[in-house]
């Protein structure tokens, strides 16, 4: 039996540029920055709070930047009140 040669092309990642600079790091964007630090209080940030720095998505999505910044998050719910989004360092 004789194998049929396959056109799978590999997936290679590029360490640095064309001309042989590494890459720059990307900027944060501010308003994630903003987003985190609200999170970050020590009683966090509710959903107004949140609208208020211009985020239009719903909070949640908010909650998912701090997680892929490696902090633990939480959404605290208590009886009659709005829920609070928080965000600690790991």
């Amino acid at each position: 039996m004789s194998k049929k040669p396959t056109s799978k092309k590999t997936a290679t990642k590029r360490a640095s540029k064309a001309n042989g600079q590494p890459r720059n790091e990307r900027k944060t964007n501010p308003l994630h920055d903003k987003l985190v630090a609200l999170m970050s209080r020590p009683n966090g940030a509710d959903r107004s709070d949140i609208a208020k720095t211009g985020w239009k998505l719903p909070s949640i999505n908010a909650l998912r930047i701090a997680e892929r910044r490696g902090m633990k998050t939480s959404i605290i719910k208590k009886e009659g009140e709005l829920k609070r989004y928080v965000a600690k360092r790991a």
